[in-house]
């Protein structure tokens, strides 16, 4: 496989969410479709609502010109009418409920008084008041929700609205995790000095698991070229996406490059101008993706966000897969350099009602335990190397990505 240059961000997240696939569809119960991606658009099987129905709690009426009417039948939701309202005439309707034919407004409960069979009205009734018609929501074999959607409980909700009892979704995709590095530590294992512990298998397990994807974990396992092969190889038949943490780098215990050169693998993204997390490899073998993030835990995390979840959300079926993102002014400056895109941690902080990004002490990729007080990442392009405070700019809201 050829070498190729140094990305910028928006190049190499283009290049890798043109190259990813969605995964196969299956069809499923819709009552087990909570979290999942549609495959298709879901249309309506009929008019919402199907009959003309009550808003409120109160009387169908057949004219409005009057102030007394005659009850002649009570309704409550899901029961259809008998028979059609004549002049004078009024039926007692729950919220929901079908009115009867001739129905001209419903008048709300607590505007009138009921003596016997004589219905009294104690305001103005205008035309049509309180009644949905037929179709007023959406109409037979209209889209209610798009292919590409991922179901969230609201959603969801609107899917069983409309009884389907199956739907087509994409599966879930297949993930591998890779931990190396003769330096990494099991929770939970003795402190040894110079080890670290590993913290990005259970940031990678957590985030996807916000997705809906369980993945499958080895290590971590010793820097040792065959050891590793062995992993890449069992990880990249069983899955569609391989995540490796580590080996990335160009010393001499690192292994990820030089093994996916010799086996086959097509370089997509080599290196990126970013900062932290310059050292990202992703490569395709077949319909595998490999994404080669770098040991440091924060470059490990700042190219998940931006490259490895669009990455992912695309392998879902989502049509939507950049980071979102939004506006926020700058409480203290931010130093970047040119032809570099830079990416520096910030917390936020409302005063007096406004919200401003302050800058975080340390930026340096080597650190990461101020990450528990950082709130999003402030992204400067190559063209800027400096922002000042009181500059608005994008932020990456960790709040905001799942």
């Amino acid at each position: 496989m050829n070498e190729l240059g140094a990305l910028s961000l928006p190049d190499a997240q283009k290049v890798l969410i043109e190259a990813a696939q969605p995964v196969a569809t299956e069809v499923i119960a819709t009552d087990a479709a909570l979290g999942r991606v549609l495959a298709d658009d879901v249309m309506t099987s009929h008019a919402f609502p199907d009959t003309r129905r009550s808003a409120v709690d109160g009387y169908a009426v057949n004219q409005i010109d009057l102030n007394q009417y005659r009850i002649v039948a009570t309704l409550g939701a899901g029961e259809l009418p008998q028979h059609t309202l004549g002049r004078g005439e009024a039926a007692a309707v729950m919220t929901g409920a079908t009115v009867p034919e001739g129905s001209v407004a419903v008048v709300r409960v607590e505007d009138t008084v009921v003596d016997g069979e004589i219905l009294i009205v104690q305001t103005e009734i205008r035309d049509k008041e309180n009644i949905n018609r037929i179709g007023e929501e959406m109409a037979a074999g209209a889209t209610v929700l798009q292919a590409g959607t991922r179901l969230s409980p609201v959603k969801h909700s609107v899917l069983c609205c409309t009884g389907i009892a199956e739907v087509r979704v994409y599966r879930r995709p297949r993930v591998g995790i890779l931990i190396t590095g003769d330096e990494v530590l099991q929770l939970g294992s003795a402190h040894q000095p110079g080890s670290v512990y590993d913290s990005n298998r259970h940031f990678l397990v957590g985030c996807l698991a916000q997705m809906g994807i369980s993945c499958t974990v080895l290590g971590p396992v010793k820097d040792n070229a065959d050891t590793i092969r062995r992993s890449v190889e069992q990880l990249s038949t069983e899955c569609d996406l391989v995540i490796s943490s580590g080996g990335v780098s160009m010393g001499k215990y690192d292994f990820i490059r030089p093994l996916l050169h010799s086996s086959g693998f097509r370089v997509l993204v080599n290196h990126t101008k970013i900062k932290p997390g310059r050292p990202l490899i992703v490569a395709r073998k077949a319909a595998t993706l490999f994404f080669g993030m770098p040991g440091y835990p924060a470059a490990c995390l700042v190219n998940f966000f931006y490259f490895l979840l669009p990455t992912v959300k695309k392998l879902m079926g989502l049509k939507e897969v950049l980071p979102p993102t939004r506006r926020i002014r700058l409480a203290d400056d931010l130093k970047g350099r040119k032809g570099r895109w830079d990416v520096l941690r910030v917390r936020l902080q409302t005063e007096q009602e406004k919200e401003r990004a302050y800058r975080l002490k340390s930026q340096l990729t080597s650190h990461f335990m101020n990450m528990g007080e950082c709130d999003g990442l402030v992204l400067l392009n190559g063209d800027c190397e400096r922002a000042t405070a009181g500059d608005e700019v994008t932020l990456l809201d960790f709040a905001r990505q799942f």
